[in-house]
């Protein structure tokens, strides 16, 4: 079911388009510095992550990647989708959309180790 649901929202974005309307559809459109803000914030969260992964495997003397790295990951690619949205570009919306599918995931996968690591205790 997952995959069918996959493969109708790809299709989706790649045939359908987002309404060009001049006056766009996203709250404070009119505010380009604010919507450039939103788009370099999302960018810099986005990046902070490899610089988080790096100090962390320094630190372990090992690779390893910290529950922060993919909370960065989900808000960098949360920030970027707004921007994204409000520039009506189907092709960073489809990437940062199907981008947010794995970092959910390794999120409740190390939560849910937690959860029965506790239980186990």
């Amino acid at each position: 079911m997952g995959e069918l649901l996959t493969v109708y929202v790809v299709y989706s974005l790649a045939v359908t388009t987002l309404p060009i309307d001049p006056d766009g559809f996203m709250p404070f459109q009119h505010h380009y510095l604010l919507w450039k803000v939103i788009g370099f914030a999302g960018l810099a969260v986005f990046q902070a992550r490899w610089v988080v992964q790096w100090l962390y495997s320094e630190k372990h003397k090992e690779s390893k990647v910290p529950v922060a790295f993919w909370w960065l990951s989900l808000a960098g690619a949360l920030l970027e989708l707004m921007y994204f949205l409000r520039q009506q570009d189907s092709v960073g919306i489809a990437g940062y959309c199907v981008s947010a599918v794995p970092y959910t995931r390794n999120l409740m996968l190390i939560y849910g180790k937690r959860r029965r690591e506790r239980v186990s205790i």
